[in-house]
């Protein structure tokens, strides 16, 4: 059977004649025919949708242009097909764009017409599975450290709770003027600390392990209204607003949008103890709503900025550090994206940005 064209294939009843460029060009996984010097000669319509190759790039194509290291590893895969007749790797590789991804490569050596020989290979895009690997191993972490601080958490709360009792019978024993009570005025608003931030570990256990989304359709901008007036602003502070005049529209939980957006506006007014400007946008692009929360304040040391939204990471002098984690929860669950862009003593972005087609929103209502 030659390697190019009709060739036929018994059924059982004989034989039928199947067109191997078409069939090959429907398949789901990249596929390329690539001879020995490096030369692609076939890519199917898979593999043109993954490098992003328009019918002119895919002229005078190589191996050596889809790899980032070029020369040296197109070399390397062809040596080694040609000693011992396959190939089997993860390898990363380089879309036109400039974006990379790690691709799961398997070859073969066949030989076509006239004893020529070609070398056939499919690559699988792992960055999806790649991304559910790191989810469970993420949620794995998280179990383990949520059963941890649940049993810190009964554990401290009993002896704060009897500190501010036994503090509270002591300032009521002693005289208004004793020097005692500074003292003890401290302890229990150190207490009164701790109690919050159990609080909030406690709040956010309770959240990550049983909360449910109720999606329905929604006006994005309604929504970080109403989570802006939740947030006092200090006169310190100047508001940008920026709104449509109408929309956008999404898919989601309003109880959830609102904490979301209302964590990212308290964080941009803590950032600011000494005033600044606090801009807040609502936007509708081609295929996605985007709210974009930016402020002038202290800045997140770009050494942070990989753990900010970890449970129970902060960099603050209180609170528990849980009100990012719950935010990326639940951009996560409405399908979103969160990102952020920080500059130290500069300011911090937050954008977050969710799709308007409704079946990407992971809990859409039927």
């Amino acid at each position: 059977m030659a390697l190019w064209g009709k060739g036929p294939v018994a059924d059982g009843h004989g034989s039928v004649e199947l067109d191997w460029i078409k069939v090959v060009d429907s398949l789901c996984e990249a596929f390329l025919v690539v001879a020995h010097d490096g030369r692609i000669l076939f890519s199917n319509r898979a593999a043109g949708e993954l490098w992003h190759l328009g019918q002119a790039e895919r002229e005078n194509l190589t191996i050596s242009h889809l790899v980032p290291q070029g020369e040296e590893c197109a070399r390397g895969i062809i040596q080694e097909l040609m000693a011992r007749g396959k190939y089997e790797a993860d390898i990363l590789f380089q879309k036109t764009s400039g974006e990379r991804f790690l691709g799961a490569v398997r070859g073969c050596v066949l030989e076509g017409e006239g004893g020529d020989f070609r070398m056939v290979l499919s690559v699988r895009d792992l960055t999806e599975q790649r991304k559910l690997q790191e989810q469970m191993l993420e949620s794995q972490k998280l179990s383990y450290l949520e059963k941890v601080v649940e049993g810190l958490s009964h554990e401290i709360r009993n002896p704060i709770v009897s500190i501010g009792g036994y503090a509270r019978r002591l300032e009521k024993m002693l005289e208004p003027d004793h020097p005692g009570r500074a003292i003890l005025q401290v302890i229990m608003e150190d207490v009164q600390r701790m109690e919050s931030m159990l609080r909030e570990v406690e709040g956010y256990l309770e959240f990550a392990k049983t909360h449910k989304l109720s999606f329905a359709k929604l006006d994005l901008q309604e929504v970080v209204r109403e989570a802006l007036a939740l947030v006092p602003i200090p006169k310190e502070i100047r508001l940008e607003t920026h709104y449509p005049q109408r929309g956008p529209w999404i898919y989601g939980d309003r109880v959830h949008l609102v904490e979301l957006f209302r964590h990212l506006v308290e964080n941009a007014v803590e950032a600011m103890p000494k005033g600044g400007l606090l801009k807040l946008a609502v936007k509708a692009m081609a295929d996605c709503a985007k709210v974009v929360v930016e402020d002038t304040g202290v800045g997140i040391p770009e050494k942070f900025l990989p753990h900010i939204y970890s449970p129970f990471f902060t960099t603050k002098t209180k609170g528990a550090g849980v009100g990012l984690a719950k935010a990326s929860i639940i951009v996560q669950e409405h399908g979103g994206h969160i990102q952020v862009q920080s500059e130290v003593a500069k300011g911090t972005t937050f954008e977050v940005t969710f799709p308007f087609d409704r079946r990407r929103t992971p809990r859409g209502t039927g």
